[in-house]
């Protein structure tokens, strides 16, 4: 029945699979379909399905169950009528055997019936379908990686296109189909859109698996139009056949865009949603590559994860493309690398490094990007000076997870200034001052002298202040320490603390004030 189908958008086991376990011994009275049971609850009101969100096996011993066929036809209408998916009742010690008339009503109504013996307790029910659901839960995870890696390993393909759609197809168990629209022909409202599939479709051939439509049907030749409208829908879902079709706007109108459409006889589950959005970021970033030129993989990847782009389904494609193994939860780097000034240089693709995750064209020129799984600081170490010895200075960041990649790219981009200009790679490693790391020393150099005003000019009295004032700051604002430690009366001090409040504008009383000035203090590189 409708109230009672099967849902997409939760994990569910199928009830035959929690009838067929023989530990539990459950006996179907009533057998309607096989509904999904989204999880087991006991529950012994005379109407619980104001606490049900659909989808249960409701478990009862039928403590306050009606004893009127008006007050079970009422009971089975009101639990049947929040999606309940099964009823389980437990036999003894309230009933020695399944009610005749909760039988009768559950048979008008189309609600499977099952009886829980005596020596089975409804916790272990309850566990059981846990349990099932947890290994369903377990198998998609396994599914979904496997997809993601393969898709990985798809965009680096010679034909990146087709291999997506391949994989797609595969891991959906259907087909899978990319309508394109030339450029500059937007459809218009009620005006099908000249999607070019069969031998028409792009320049590149056929981007279709075995088992789509040679040729569009006049109902799905008009959802491509829509969905390819500057302003329409991004995506819709649609009957062909036996197949349920589900479509999906790729690139963006006016430029080179289209459709992918994957059909298949079954609703797609949660594992499939993810698979089919990762596979259309995808052909949406092969989308935007110049037709002219081959797609650049590594360089749309690495700016889809460093420039925040990514969706958390995506997060997987990681471990195929930085040789990080089959762990979705793994540490990873970013490395920024710039060719030394001396010398010839190896080309980007001929660089000892284990990844595709590689971008040597965004940013300034001869930048070259990349995500690498961590290997621990003496292998990133090693690798370093090699890339130095291939003419390349490299700046490594630490081990981040990979939500945290854009911070890491960050840190990396800031460890370069500074690797440049102690003309040697950089690791970031424990411990690292981040202040050191974060701001390149030109950049530091110049807001310390902007913080420090007339004290950072090259007199006799602006390096007496200095002294002063970095003694005090060293001593907490402690007058007599501070005294000892440059040989001078605190009353000296006294006068020279308040000659550079005066002098800057600040008040050292204010914790951040003295936070500033130690910080342009201690980053300040005096000229010779």
């Amino acid at each position: 029945m409708a109230d009672r189908a099967r849902r997409t958008d939760v994990h569910t086991v199928p009830l035959s699979v929690v009838t067929g376990r023989r530990d539990l011994a459950l006996a179907t009275v009533v057998e309607a379909g096989d509904p999904g049971i989204a999880w087991a609850v006991v529950s012994e009101l005379t109407d619980p399905s104001a606490y049900l969100r659909g989808g249960e096996l409701l478990l009862t011993a039928g403590v306050n169950l009606p004893r009127t066929a008006a007050g079970l036809r009422a009971y089975v209408d009101a639990v049947a009528g929040a999606g309940v998916s099964a009823v389980g009742f437990g036999v003894t010690p309230v009933h020695d055997t399944v009610p005749a008339g909760l039988v009768e009503q559950c048979h008008a109504r189309g609600l499977p019936l099952v009886a829980v013996p005596r020596p089975t307790p409804f916790a272990a029910v309850s566990q059981a379908v846990g349990a099932e659901l947890e290994e369903r839960r377990l198998r998609d995870l396994r599914r979904l990686g496997e997809a993601h890696q393969a898709l990985a390993l798809a965009v680096t393909a010679d034909a990146p296109v087709d291999r997506v759609l391949r994989v797609l197809a595969e891991a959906l168990g259907g087909w899978a189909l990319l309508a394109r629209v030339p450029p500059g022909t937007p459809a218009a409202p009620g005006e099908a859109a000249p999607a070019r599939t069969g031998a028409a479709a792009a320049s590149g051939g056929r981007h279709a698996t075995p088992g789509a439509p040679r040729d569009l049907d006049p109902d799905l030749h008009g959802l491509v139009a829509r969905l390819t409208l500057p302003h329409g829908p991004r995506s819709a879902k649609a009957r062909y056949g036996a197949d349920e079709v589900f479509l999906h706007t790729v690139g963006s109108p006016p430029d080179d865009h289209g459709v992918v459409l994957v059909g298949r006889p079954d609703p797609l589950g949660i594992t499939d949603r993810a698979v089919l959005r990762t596979a259309t970021a995808l052909l949406d970033l092969l989308a935007r590559t110049d037709r002219g030129a081959p797609p650049a993989p590594g360089r749309l990847l690495t700016a889809l994860l460093l420039d925040g782009g990514i969706a958390g389904e995506g997060l997987p494609l990681l471990a195929g493309l930085t040789g990080g193994g089959d762990g979705h939860a793994g540490a990873y780097r970013v490395l920024h690398a710039l060719p030394a000034d001396r010398g010839r240089h190896t080309a980007p693709a001929g660089l000892p490094l284990d990844t595709r995750v590689l971008d040597a064209v965004t940013g300034p020129p001869g930048l070259l990007r990349a995500v690498l799984a961590d290997r621990g600081d003496a292998a990133h170490r090693e690798g370093l000076d090699l890339l130095l010895l291939h003419g390349w200075i490299g700046a490594l960041s630490g081990p981040v997870p990979p939500a945290e990649l854009s911070a890491a790219d960050r840190a990396a981009a800031s460890l370069l200034s500074r690797a440049r200009a102690a003309g040697g790679p950089l690791l970031w490693e424990e411990g690292t001052d981040p202040f050191e790391a974060l701001l390149d020393p030109l950049g530091a150099d110049a807001l310390a002298r902007g913080v420090l005003g007339p004290l950072a000019e090259d007199t006799a009295t602006a390096q007496l202040l200095r002294a002063t004032l970095r003694a005090w700051l060293t001593r907490h604002g402690n007058w007599d320490r501070a005294a000892a430690d440059l040989g001078a009366h605190r009353n000296s001090v006294r006068y020279r603390i308040g000659r550079i409040e005066r002098d800057l504008g600040v008040d050292l009383a204010d914790a951040e004030q003295r936070m500033r000035l130690w910080f342009a203090l201690t980053r300040w590189r005096p000229g010779p």
